[in-house]
């Protein structure tokens, strides 16, 4: 991602002028210490590796040299949407860029259309990194709206798919004239339908593992018993044929293994003693965004792509898990994980490697 930057020293007024830096992801602690502060103006660690000096009037830097920038950002703005990227999560004004691939979803399509009509910001609208998005050619792939479908509990057809597309379409295009909605209509649907097609099984498959495994959270499990859950949740996904490496069984031992007051996984999840088809749609949609932006950052590794959220347990969760080491082999997707120690924060660190020994069966997600 890259960045333009110019530096004043406020005691002699010397500028320095940085560009073609790549912007470094933020993680876990930076977004947990923004807790309800995004809709405010926000500051939060600037860090651009390889910035090119562009211009100097200090005397130790010459035009040219490359620096690793490290600063705080003290902004007017607040993030009420943020960019989930390969690595981490960025304000989303700072992956706004026409060279950055966008897949917002429903959520932040329609924060879009509550804050411009026709390029422009409405009046009374709180500044906000949104803005960055004025009058750029963005490229929008808005294939996450769609794929939510309408029912509530299961994904569109074909037809339903090609209406919501439309659909988000209509409200990006109204927001924002100058957008691209890319790839085309056509190789965006041809896309989408054969996968909904591929994995349609397997999404049946998990639907039906977290309406019995959901439940099995809905209330506080002891710190002992939690070696007898685990085995319920793997017995429970084998049975349905749900591989124990995907980012749901993940999730159902995140949530397990987290504390109460930080538990991305719960918040994702969201169970209860009667989960529905309908709860179980909306946190597998949820967690295949995530499976998505790794196949796209994995496929396309030249390319920048950006998830564009405004939920906040679905970014805590993507930069808690910390995948890495992402590859393709044939329609799976092999990844490492380095969770951050607040996803299994009830457990000892033998205990940690003992969870991600038992989750590992390949580290792989059909894709």
């Amino acid at each position: 991602m890259t960045f333009n930057l110019e530096y004043v020293e406020e005691a002699t007024q010397k500028r320095l002028a940085l560009s073609a830096g790549e912007l470094v992801p933020l993680g876990f602690d930076d977004l947990v210490a923004l807790h309800g502060k995004l809709r405010e103006p926000i500051a939060f660690p600037l860090r651009i590796r390889g910035a090119r000096v562009a211009s100097t009037e200090f005397e130790h830097l010459h035009t040219a040299e490359k620096l690793n920038v490290k600063a705080e950002l003290q902004s007017h703005l607040g993030s009420t949407v943020l960019g989930l990227v390969k690595g981490g999560w960025l304000p989303s004004g700072l992956i706004l860029d026409e060279d950055t691939l966008l897949l917002p979803d429903r959520c932040t399509v329609a924060a879009l259309r509550s804050r411009f009509v026709g390029g422009e910001p409405k009046g009374g609208v709180p500044p906000d990194f949104l803005d960055f998005a004025r009058d750029k050619a963005l490229k929008v792939n808005p294939m996450l709206y769609a794929m939510e479908g309408t029912s509530g509990s299961r994904n569109p057809d074909a037809t339903e798919l090609s209406a919501l597309y439309d659909r988000a379409a209509l409200k990006i295009g109204e927001a924002l004239p100058k957008a691209v909605m890319f790839p085309g209509k056509e190789d965006a649907l041809q896309g989408v339908l054969g996968l909904l097609q591929d994995q349609a099984q397997g999404f049946a498959a998990r639907q039906r593992f977290l309406t019995k495994a959901a439940p099995l959270l809905a209330t506080p499990v002891g710190r002992k018993r939690l070696p007898d859950l685990w085995q319920q949740l793997l017995e429970l996904a084998e049975r349905h044929g749900v591989a124990r490496a995907s980012m749901l069984v993940c999730a159902l031992i995140s949530a397990s293994a987290a504390h109460p007051e930080m538990n991305p996984a719960m918040g994702v999840l969201k169970p209860r003693r009667q989960y529905t088809e309908k709860n179980a749609f909306n946190a597998l949609a949820d967690l295949r965004a995530l499976d998505l932006l790794i196949a796209a950052g994995t496929d396309f590794p030249d390319k920048r792509v950006a998830l564009l959220t405004e939920d906040r347990a679905l970014a805590l969760y993507w930069v808690g898990m910390q995948t890495h080491s992402h590859r393709r082999d044939g329609t799976s997707i092999h990844y490492a994980m380095n969770p951050h120690t607040a996803m299994f924060a009830r457990l000892s660190d033998q205990e940690v490697q003992t969870v991600l020994k038992m989750l590992s069966d390949g580290g792989r997600v059909p894709v």
